[in-house]
């Protein structure tokens, strides 16, 4: 390169400073690692069934919900939710469904996709 065309790359460079900026911190950004929004929980297998069951109460005090039983599962080899079943009595009522998904949303972490909720009789 000459002495003209170091010029102009020094020119372009001082012109769009704020551009390659921005380009090398997204750049930066997308180095880093990405933040899962499932929450971590304990291993230990009576710790996450009496996590499960604390989840399940609450559930359970839903207005029109009626008896229901939940089942959470975890990854294997990791300490985060997976998915998550509730069989509950007053399924078959979609705002009943809609606030037992928000919740469990909210409790685990859990994306709507990975929570269902079916109408059934569960056992005690």
């Amino acid at each position: 390169m000459d002495r003209r065309e170091i010029k102009k790359l020094g020119e372009a460079v001082k012109k769009y400073r704020y551009a390659l900026a921005a380009i090398l911190l997204g750049s930066a950004l997308l180095l880093l690692p990405a933040h899962s929004a499932r929450q971590e929980i304990p291993s230990a297998p009576e710790t996450e069934r009496g996590v499960e069951r604390e989840i399940e109460t609450t559930l359970a005090a839903f207005d029109g919900a009626g008896r229901l039983r939940l089942t959470l599962t975890v990854a294997p080899g990791t300490e985060r939710w997976e998915g998550a079943v509730v069989v509950c009595e007053g399924a078959d009522n979609a705002s009943v469904r809609l606030a037992l998904t928000q919740a469990l949303r909210s409790l685990t972490g859990l994306s709507a996709d990975r929570i269902t909720i079916v109408k059934g009789s569960p056992e005690d």
